[in-house]
């Protein structure tokens, strides 16, 4: 894997490496804070403060722009590592020492297969801590207090692992009480010093969020995209939008969206909850399924976003279930690449393959979604102590 993640960054042309515009934010934002600047305060910043601690060591051990971005993308690298360790481990835990393989082989080469996001975005950080987390669930007892802590700096870095905290408590129901103190803490050892310090601008980095349009990868732009009902694509809030014909529709329809999507993820894992206790497996599919729903009815839906699934889904199921969950993940990890950056500019025009192809991989993870609904559910029993 890291082989593969070192060839795929160092093929990437400049507009991805040192044009990068999610780059240069890092490397501002660390190099502001090494200058004792306050984020939020002095400076802007769009992501949460649980991603400062990840964009800081590469500037401390570098000089300039480009040293930063090859020293982050091997952090990044590393971080891909530990969390495929972890869902090797948690794999050998819940079926067998001979189980870990389908696993491990479709997250490493998932994180190959998206070469282009994978070490020059933070979310395999985000990764990192689902890994831990389903590691964690794997391990119960008191190691359920990491998986709870795992999940608060993910929410602390990038708010989505926050959905992982319900399947967590239903697959996992003792100790739940402590182990929600415990996410509450470490998410709130990022957001209080935030919010104390920056003020208004921490609220501010909020609402920039909710200021966005509806991003041309989105579930809802791909649909109006190959029905040819957009007007135009623009560059607005750091990321290419839809606009004109169905867009401004779509775009109120996405919270309603979902919401139901969630609702019904939700209620899906507390029915498997009321047949018996759903342990570690349970929680890495309806986590899954939880981010899965978060993704498809969001107005944003970049790329780097499924790096998120690559930790929980190889260990939703075994046996054949499992075959189908990881091929379905993998097909959508290539399509990704596909998409972005490969086809890209004929996504903005309109032109094919880029539409049709950014809609197969939309459709692939709403397949992906239902089949973690679906499939018949494993005896919580069975796996291993």
């Amino acid at each position: 894997m890291l082989w593969g993640l070192a060839a795929g960054f160092s093929s990437l042309p400049s507009g991805l490496r040192e044009e990068s515009n999610d780059l240069a934010l890092y490397y501002g934002a660390a190099e502001a804070l090494l200058r004792g600047e306050i984020p939020y305060r002095d400076f802007f910043i769009e992501y949460p403060p649980g991603s400062l601690p990840v964009f800081v060591p590469p500037a401390l051990l570098t000089d300039g722009r480009f040293g930063y971005i090859t020293a982050f993308a091997a952090q990044m690298a590393l971080v891909l590592l530990a969390a495929l360790v972890l869902v090797a481990l948690a794999a050998r835990r819940l079926r067998g020492p001979r189980a870990w393989l389908l696993p491990a082989a479709t997250f490493a080469l998932g994180a190959v297969l998206l070469y282009p996001v994978a070490v020059t975005r933070y979310d395999a950080a985000v990764a990192l801590a689902l890994a831990a987390a389903a590691f964690g669930a794997t391990l119960g007892g008191r190691w359920l207090l990491l998986s709870y802590g795992a999940l608060g700096f993910g929410a602390a870095a990038k708010l989505v692992p926050a959905l992982a905290l319900p399947p967590l408590a239903l697959a996992r129901s003792r100790g739940a009480a402590r182990g929600l103190a415990v996410f509450g803490a470490a998410a709130a050892a990022f957001a209080v010093p935030a919010l104390l310090l920056g003020g208004g601008g921490f609220l501010g980095s909020l609402a920039y969020h909710a200021q966005r349009g509806l991003q041309v990868e989105s579930l809802a732009a791909s649909v109006a995209l190959a029905l040819g009902r957009v007007r135009e694509v623009d560059f607005r809030y750091g990321a290419f939008e839809v606009r004109g014909g169905w867009a401004e529709p779509a775009l109120a329809l996405t919270p309603p969206l979902t919401l139901a999507l969630l609702g019904l993820t939700a209620l899906a894992a507390w029915r498997a909850r009321r047949e018996g206790p759903l342990g570690a497996g349970g929680f890495a599919r309806y986590a899954a399924a939880l981010v899965l729903a978060f993704m498809l009815g969001s107005k944003v839906l970049s790329p780097q976003y499924a790096l998120w699934l690559l930790p929980l889904v190889p260990l939703a199921a075994g046996g054949v279930p499992g075959g189908a969950l990881c091929a379905v993940l993998l097909a959508a990890c290539w399509l990704t690449t596909q998409v972005f950056p490969l086809h890209y500019e004929a996504l903005l025009s309109g032109s094919p393959p880029g539409p049709e192809l950014l809609l197969l991989r939309n459709l692939l993870l709403a397949a992906l979604w239902a089949l973690l609904l679906l499939l018949p559910r494993e005896n919580a029993g069975k796996e291993k102590a």
